[in-house]
């Protein structure tokens, strides 16, 4: 055996004597990985509300997946991005204030792959007294390095 052959064994002698600080730093690491990945999941739900929100047509646009499905607050199936896009860019124009103000009620998000999360909202159009309370869920997926919401279901909240 070569220098570099004992050397190698040695080491693995001694990290199975002395524990797997190679281990335990990849633990480290895994856990630093999941709450980078939880708090882009965080960011993006925060994104979509604040788009909309904004009406910030472009961020809006971005943070939509391709394949987009939202289940509305009568139970509509609205499938396809462009079918999910288009008429809130169009209310994105409508002349007088609106709103949804929103809390995170609650999160999942497995492997980093997907995640969902719970709002608690309220449409609110100031001018026309307005106040619809919802329940929202989205639906994210991570796609190409970046978390985009692939599904929406609008749920009236009855006092």
């Amino acid at each position: 055996m070569r220098k570099w052959g004992y050397a190698a064994l040695g080491t693995a002698l001694a990290a199975a004597v002395l524990g797997t600080p190679v281990a335990s730093a990849a633990g480290e690491q895994a856990a630093g990985g999941q709450q980078e990945c939880r708090r882009a999941f965080d960011h993006a739900v925060w994104e979509d509300m604040d788009s909309y929100n904004k009406r910030d047509a472009a961020r809006y646009r971005a943070i939509i997946h391709r394949d987009m499905v939202t289940v509305g607050r009568r139970g509509q199936v609205i499938i396809g991005y462009d079918a999910n896009v288009n008429p809130v860019l169009e209310q994105f124009k409508v002349p007088y204030e609106f709103s949804m103000p929103w809390t995170v009620t609650h999160t999942v998000v497995e492997d980093c792959k997907m995640g969902y999360a719970i709002l608690d909202a309220h449409y609110l159009e100031p001018s026309h007294d307005i106040d619809r309370h919802f329940t929202i869920s989205l639906t994210l997926v991570r796609d190409h390095g970046r978390w985009q919401v692939v599904k929406d279901t609008v749920t009236d909240v009855v006092a």
